[in-house]
């Protein structure tokens, strides 16, 4: 039994949607994982995943948090 669907239908993001849904329902019901290309790391990725370093930072107190 074979199955289509037209993708070209759907607009870019729905696609990846799309895609990524069906990637990730082989990786559940298939005895083999799926390989995945790697996805580039765009300026959001790479900030989100750096730390931040905050020097000099002294935490409140509780006194001091709920001063009003």
């Amino acid at each position: 039994m074979s199955y289509s669907i037209e993708l070209n239908a759907l607009p870019r993001k729905a696609r990846n949607e799309l895609i990524e849904y069906y990637e990730f329902l082989l990786n559940k019901y298939s005895q083999r994982p799926v390989n995945r290309t790697k996805k580039a790391k765009n300026d959001f990725d790479a900030f989100l995943s750096a730390p931040i370093i905050m020097d000099h930072f002294v935490m409140p107190d509780r006194e001091t948090r709920n001063a009003r």
